[in-house]
Order: C-alpha cells, then sequence, then structure tokens
C-alpha cells in the first residue's frame, strides 16, 4: 500500500510541475521538406507568447527571412539581428522587432514568419563534421534537433534567461520524396504529408525520409539497425533503467519513446542526443544501435543510453539555466548513468569508468575551479571534463558521504524546488534543505564546493589513487624499437599542389624512445627541406615494440594513397 501511495504523490507533484510552468507559445503552420533538394520552406504563426520586454527570436542561420509580422496586422515589421546573443555566432541567428521601448524592441502578442533555408545533401559522408546543431541531410533522411538547430522560431527570455524551445503545435509537413515522417511528440506516420498535433510542450525535433519504422510496446523504433529480437530485447532492458530512475525519483516517465538511429554526414562524428520523448543515436557501424548487444562492447555502450535517459529528468521535466545550468543537467545526467551502470549493467565497468574519469582529471591545466567559483561557462576550462567528468564523481563523492537514500532526495529536490535560477545559490539551498544538519553541509560545501583541492578530497573519498603511474615512462625505457618516419600534405590532400607522401622504410634500433626522438630532429629538418607540398608536410614518427606491428601500421598508413592517382608516394632515405 505504502509504495501505491508514493507513486500516487509523484504523479500529483508531476501535474503541480508542468501547471507552474511558464507561458506556453503555440506554433502552427506548414512546413514543406525535400530530402533530394535539401529544402525546408516554412510559414508559422507563433502565438500566446508570453509578455516580455527584452527577447531574442532565435533561427538558423541557414534560413532567409521572407517577412516577420503581425498575423492580425497589415504590414511586415521591421526586424534586426544582434550580436549580443551567445548563440548568434553559432547555428543560430537572434532577431528582434525593431521598436520604441527602452530595449528598442516590440513584441506582438502573435507573430507570423515566413522563410526558407537550403541544405547541402551530404549521402557520402564527405563532411568534415557533424553535430546535434546541424540541419544534416545524408541522401535519405533529414535529422533536426529542436533548440540548437532552430528551424523553428524559439523565443528566448534575457532577463530570466529562458528559452521557449518547448512549444505546443498544430503543424502539417509536406514531403514529396520521403516515406516516413516525424516530428517529436506525434506518432511517425508513413506518408508523404501529415499533420502533427500536441496540446503538450514539445522540443521540435524531426526526422523524415525514407525508412522503415517498428512497434514494439507502444514505442517505436525508426530506421533500426537491430533485428526484431534485438529490438524488443532493447525494450525490456530500457525498460528496467527507465523503472530504476522512476522508483528512486518518483516521477514517472510519461509518453513513450521514440527511438531513432542515423547516419552522420561525417565519417568521424557519433554521438547520442535526448529530445523527449525522442532517444537519437547518430552513429554507423560500431557506433549503431546494435552495438547494445556487442559482447565486448555493449557493457560499454549501454551507460550512454542511461545517460540520455536521465535528462528525462535533468533536461525535459525541469530544465536549468544560469552559468551552472549546463553542468547540473549533464552532471547529474551522467550521475544517473553511473548509478545504473553500477546497479543494472556491470560493477566492474562501473569502477573501471570511474577510476578513468578521476585520473582524466590530470588533462585539466590549470586544475578546475569549485563549482562556488564559477562565474561564466568560460571558468570549466574544459566543458567536456567539467561537466562529464568531474561533476558526476563530485556528485558520486557526496552520495558515499550522505548515503544513497539522502542523495536521491536531494535530486527529487532539484527536480521539484521552484527557483527562478538554478545557480550555485540554488545548489547550496537544495541540498542543506534535504541534510538539515549544518555541520554535515558544512563539511561537503568545503571539500566539493570551495575547495582547490577537490580532486584530492574525490580520491580520498572515493577510494581511487589520483597519481599518475610512477613506473618508467614508455619513453624512457631501453628497448628494441621498429619505426618509419611518413610525411603527407597537411592540408587539402589529394590537390595538384598537395599530392606528394614520403616515407622510410621500415627501420630498427635499441634505444629508448626519446633518445630516438632526439635522434630524428635533423631528418624532420631534412624531410621538411623536402616538401614539396604548397601547403606544407607533417613529420610522423611511428615506433613499434614488434616488426609485426609495424609492418601492419606501415599498411595501414600507405593504404589511402597507394595506386591512387591523385598522389605521388617517394621513399625517403635516412
Amino acid at each position: 500500500m505504502m509504495k501505491t501511495y508514493v507513486t500516487f504523490c509523484a504523479v500529483i507533484l508531476f501535474i503541480f510541475h508542468i501547471q507552474a510552468q511558464d507561458t506556453i507559445p503555440v506554433l502552427k503552420g506548414k512546413v514543406n521538406i525535400s530530402i533530394v533538394k535539401g529544402t525546408m520552406e516554412c510559414n508559422f504563426i507563433l502565438s500566446n507568447i508570453p509578455r516580455i520586454n527584452d527577447y531574442y527570436i532565435r533561427l538558423n542561420s541557414g534560413m532567409n527571412i521572407r517577412y516577420i509580422k503581425n498575423p492580425y496586422g497589415l504590414n511586415p515589421l521591421h526586424f534586426d539581428k544582434s550580436l549580443q546573443d551567445t548563440l548568434s555566432s553559432g547555428e543560430a541567428t537572434a532577431y528582434y522587432l525593431k521598436g520604441y521601448n527602452v530595449f528598442g524592441k516590440y513584441l506582438p502578442k502573435a507573430i507570423q514568419i515566413s522563410y526558407v533555408g537550403m541544405f547541402p545533401v551530404i549521402a557520402d559522408t564527405v563532411s568534415a563534421d557533424d553535430w546535434k546543431g546541424n540541419i544534416a541531410f545524408n541522401g535519405s533522411t533529414i535529422r533536426t534537433d529542436g533548440s540548437q538547430t532552430a528551424w523553428y522560431p524559439i523565443l528566448y527570455d534575457i532577463k530570466k534567461d529562458l528559452k521557449y524551445d518547448k512549444v505546443a503545435y498544430d503543424i502539417e509537413v509536406n514531403c514529396e520524396d520521403c516515406k516516413t515522417i516525424y516530428l517529436n511528440g506525434s506518432v511517425p506516420v508513413e506518408s508523404k504529408q501529415a499533420n502533427f498535433k500536441s496540446n503538450l510542450p514539445q522540443e521540435l525535433t524531426i526526422f523524415a525520409g525514407n525508412y522503415k519504422m517498428v512497434a514494439i510496446n507502444g514505442s517505436y523504433f525508426l530506421n533500426p539497425d537491430m533485428d526484431e529480437d534485438q529490438i524488443k530485447a532493447f525494450e525490456t532492458i530500457i525498460h528496467s533503467y527507465k523503472s530504476y530512475y522512476e522508483e528512486n525519483l518518483l516521477i514517472p516517465y510519461k509518453g513513450k519513446a521514440v527511438y531513432i538511429q542515423t547516419t552522420p554526414v561525417s565519417k568521424n562524428s557519433n554521438w547520442l542526443y535526448a529530445s523527449y520523448p525522442s532517444i537519437v543515436n547518430i552513429g554507423f557501424g560500431d557506433a549503431g544501435m546494435k552495438t547494445f548487444f556487442d559482447k565486448k562492447k555493449g557493457d560499454r555502450f549501454k551507460p550512454y543510453f542511461a545517460h540520455e535517459l536521465g535528462h528525462y529528468y535533468f533536461g525535459t521535466y525541469r530544465e536549468f539555466n544560469s552559468v551552472l545550468g549546463d553542468m547540473i543537467s549533464e552532471g547529474f545526467a551522467e550521475y544517473l548513468s553511473l548509478s545504473i551502470t553500477k546497479k543494472l549493467i556491470s560493477d566492474s565497468v562501473y569502477k573501471t569508468v570511474i577510476e578513468s574519469k578521476l585520473q582524466s582529471l590530470h588533462n585539466f591545466n590549470p586544475p578546475p575551479v569549485p563549482f562556488s567559483a564559477v562565474k561564466s561557462q568560460n571558468d570549466y576550462n574544459n566543458r567536456e571534463l567539467y561537466v562529464y567528468y568531474y561533476a558526476p564523481l563530485i556528485f558520486k563523492a557526496i552520495e558515499k558521504e550522505i548515503g544513497e537514500e539522502a542523495m536521491w532526495k536531494w535530486l527529487r529536490s532539484i527536480l521539484q524546488t521552484p527557483a527562478t535560477f538554478t545557480n550555485y545559490q540554488f545548489l547550496e539551498q537544495t541540498l542543506s534543505g534535504i541534510l538539515n544538519d549544518t555541520a554535515k553541509f558544512n563539511l561537503i560545501r568545503s571539500k566539493y564546493f570551495t575547495a582547490d583541492s577537490v580532486i584530492n578530497n574525490l580520491s580520498t573519498t572515493l577510494g581511487i589513487s589520483n597519481t599518475l603511474p610512477t613506473e618508467v615512462p614508455a619513453a624512457q625505457k631501453v628497448a628494441k624499437i621498429y619505426y618509419f618516419l611518413i610525411s603527407r600534405p597537411l592540408l587539402d590532400a589529394g590537390s595538384p599542389d598537395n599530392r606528394t607522401i614520403l616515407h622510410t622504410e621500415i627501420l630498427e634500433t635499441t634505444s629508448t624512445q626519446a633518445e630516438l626522438f632526439k635522434k630524428m630532429q635533423p631528418v624532420f629538418i631534412k624531410m621538411k627541406a623536402s616538401c614539396q607540398n604548397e601547403e606544407g608536410c607533417t613529420r610522423d614518427l611511428n615506433m613499434y615494440e614488434t616488426l609485426d606491428k609495424a609492418k601492419e601500421a606501415y599498411q595501414r598508413w600507405l593504404k589511402p594513397f597507394a595506386g591512387n592517382p591523385a598522389y605521388v608516394i617517394k621513399t625517403f632515405t635516412l
């Protein structure tokens, strides 16, 4: 009976949270897409706009605006761009309507905006980069997220640091060269045209194109690379992760998930992201969703999904702002993933990951700034290390100090305590409130929030040595070394002016790696003088413990160039 009562309370809390949200804008209109041409043409009316004096309207920088007007007015409105918005130099441009208030801005209760964008169709992964905020046409699909790509107009309240990227919507999507269309928060439709509606606010991820979909237990799998048995097993495992979060956070998942598998437009790009109810995996081969079941890699791949599931709470159920908002969202999602790894995946993998994260903190230079001293996201120094390594280790250490039960209470407090700004004071307030022990709180604050020696404190609390290995580095060991040098174009490889490859044969010596590197300095100078590439040449020294490893690497290095008429390969003599 007690468990039933707690679950009921959680539902009430969830409803209260939704009702307490700010105004929800409504987006209505039409989108025309061509995955063959790489085009998006949009005509929208954004209504139910909150009363904001100082704002921006963010829109993808690849979109060309026909007009912005009041749908109830007669004439188009004058708009301008701002370079003050932090996103205006990235994927999105910041716009505002010219007005006569103190901010020089005007914002009607509704706006109508018409625009069109054309993007490259990259079916052969030749792009150098792909990323979450990319409007990506890969030849068979279009992929966008919502907030970062800003393919639809996103209102941003400057004073409150609040973006209105989640909207209720009534949108008609037309795609003449598509078989299936999906808009976040609605059921996928196998058609060239569909009208999608949602009264619940959603971040508008789009995935449309030529792919199959599979429905199991109400969840959809779009473009899956798994067979049906694997999909069923995947759904069962993911359900266990959700249940674990629900039982501890007392907040149920709302709605059924949609799992999307797609390929990047760059060979070397792969990642996951969550835009609930969608979880999107971008990758192919070993980076596809089927890696979930790989005997060697599966247990290291599963925590990534646990992380994205954690973003249902830290990022969807509640969004976080201020300079620590990114750290709170990513750090606690990773903390949840570590908890799933330890409890439901593999304790050995958990220990390996924790130790690896702690050792990786040595890559901070200078040492990480404690939470209390962060004044801007630039203070993270290295965002990857700060939010995915440093922060979750702190949360695991705090868990060890206060116990799992109190830790779950803190997480629930973070998710449910009202606050305009989720800043450092918010972190302190929520932790102090659940501990109700001034001495204990002050100890934790001094060890993990304000100390200059946080890494040492983490090492002590987690029982993991944070010293770098003291054994003699490989570079200082005397041994037989097999080596070769190769020189390639620095830039624009394969062009008429950058096509020369120089290489030595496989050589051997007995010395330390450091001594060999020093011995090669005159050779590097000679190779530089022999460079025949306009944009310069690399000078790569490759060293191996065995001849077989050297031969394997030798073939691997030369394989991209051998037999290719775009390159001239020459043997270089020392």
